[in-house]
């Protein structure tokens, strides 16, 4: 299963679900983003609609060679958790007389 990252060191990626470790962590990899094998705490990251298919506990470049065949980090990029962590991005990045702005033009 395809994982976004939501809090953590890793915040903003994606990862794959490589095995249980136990009820609340997962061992992930992400080697299509930089991300390394480790284990996270299952609320750390959000699980999306999209799957690979990949043995249990299988190694990096098997997850590797299956994100790249079925191009998962173009329709990582589609989802819904992608657009809405970059639209909180853009906001964040927003200055004083823009934020301004942007209340204005939702009052009116």
């Amino acid at each position: 299963r395809v994982c976004y990252m939501r809090m953590g060191e890793h915040t903003g990626k994606s990862c794959v679900v490589v095995d249980m470790v136990d009820q609340k962590h997962l061992l992930v990899d992400g080697p299509h983003c930089g991300m390394q094998r480790c284990v996270v705490r299952l609320n750390q990251l959000t699980i999306t609609d999209l799957k690979i298919q990949i043995p249990r506990g299988c190694g990096t470049k098997v997850v590797r060679a299956t994100l790249t065949k079925d191009d998962i980090a173009t329709k990582v990029a589609n989802c819904n958790l992608a657009k809405r962590a970059e639209g909180k991005a853009a906001k964040a990045a927003l200055g004083d007389f823009s934020r301004f702005k942007l209340r204005v033009a939702k009052t009116a």
